[in-house]
């Protein structure tokens, strides 16, 4: 086994696989150790490659492990993770919600049978979605199941449902977009007091405790209070998701989205958050790769360290209520070998980061240009390159 990639963590949400930011800011000695020390560390379940590599779950640290074999085609057997939405049912008014959020839950021995179907396969690691999870009648036994097969089992929630044994996942992550009225502009109710209520159950109960924030360019302004509180909470993971023009998100995007000025701020942020809570995981999901990119980071290291734009049908693939697999829980299309590829025209073409970025979120790229493999229109590189050539 000639090259290691390492990917951290078991956080669950619509991007599980979000990348670690704190890696890129290890020193060269401590980024080391990581890739040396990664053989040695325990397994809960593997597969075989092509070429005769091996993709490996750890237990601690939690990690997927991916060595690469002498032979040729270093190309991955199966995804290595799924989302699986188990259930319509939430009934909260969320602006930028992409899934349905009325219907039924799906039963338990079809989940269970979804479950065994996807670890025959080889997947990793599973990310349980909906609606509501936490609404699901039968969520304890649906964990439990994905750990019995092996799998590392995550669950992102509203925090607003049941209370429900969530001892049997990985790790739990809880969505609050901002505090007070920021939440209620963003998601359409007053929620942040009941998500924060929820990490400090979960921190209590000892089950690890992540969040997600969605951007937006007033979320934005508002990050490092609605981090700081989460973490005093007890949240120790924080992923920092990109708004996507799909769902209901689609008729405001435009309103809602990012600045160019606040896009390029993203990682300056990362740092900040970083800087200031060392002890807490910061992730960035595959779409917002194109504004680390913008920084010319250590390239190297991002591939040490699995850093990937779009990595669907390839590391990823999503399953609705209907069992029907997409490349990603954004793109109700099939998986397909466009995907792979990523964007191949363009600045895109002759990227430097093109092995990383991949060419930006197709979800985004789709609703803004009508061509799902364009390059991403907000990426900060494409859009230089379309300022001076329109020049």
């Amino acid at each position: 086994m000639n090259q290691i990639e390492v990917r951290l963590g078991h956080a669950a949400n619509c991007s599980a696989l979000g990348n670690v930011l704190n890696v890129l800011v290890w020193s060269q000695v401590l980024a080391a150790s990581v890739w040396t020390a990664a053989e040695a560390w325990h397994t809960r379940r593997r597969r075989d490659e092509p070429g005769g590599g091996q993709t490996r779950l750890t237990e601690d640290p939690s990690a997927l492990v991916r060595s690469r074999g002498p032979g040729p085609g270093g190309g991955a057997a199966a995804p290595r993770e799924a989302h699986l939405q188990i259930t319509q049912v939430c009934g909260l008014p969320c602006a930028h919600c992409y899934m349905e959020n009325s219907g039924s839950h799906v039963p338990l021995d079809t989940v269970t049978s979804r479950l065994d179907a996807l670890a025959d396969e080889g997947i990793l690691r599973v990310a349980l979605g909906g609606g509501e999870p936490l609404r699901h009648p039968d969520l304890p036994a649906i964990a439990a199941h994905a750990r019995s097969r092996g799998l590392a089992v995550g669950v992102t929630t509203s925090g607003v449902g049941p209370d429900v044994d969530l001892r049997s996942f990985d790790q739990v992550n809880v969505s609050i977009d901002g505090l007070g009225d920021v939440f209620v502009g963003t998601r359409g109710y007053d929620g942040s007091d009941a998500a924060l209520s929820r990490i400090r159950s979960l921190a209590a109960a000892g089950i690890r405790t992540g969040v997600n924030l969605v951007l937006d360019r007033v979320t934005f302004l508002t990050v490092e209070a609605t981090v700081a509180a989460a973490i005093d909470a007890g949240a120790v993971d924080v992923q920092l998701l990109r708004l996507k023009p799909v769902g209901r998100a689609l008729e405001e995007y435009t309103r809602r989205r990012l600045t160019p000025e606040q896009a390029m701020d993203v990682w300056p942020l990362c740092q900040r958050l970083m800087a200031r809570f060392p002890e807490v995981t910061v992730r960035l999901d595959c779409a917002s790769v194109p504004w680390l990119a913008a920084h010319d980071l250590d390239m190297e290291r991002m591939r040490t360290f699995g850093f990937r734009g779009c990595h669907g049908a390839v590391d990823l693939v999503s399953v609705d209520t209907s069992g029907i697999a997409h490349p990603c829980s954004f793109a109700p299309l099939q998986p397909g070998e466009d995907w792979a590829a990523g964007v191949q025209t363009g600045p895109c073409e002759g990227c430097a980061f093109h092995f990383v970025c991949k060419g930006g979120c197709h979800a985004v790229a789709g609703a803004m240009t009508g061509d799902r493999f364009a390059p991403d229109p907000e990426c900060p590189r494409v859009l230089a390159w379309t300022a001076h050539d329109a020049r």
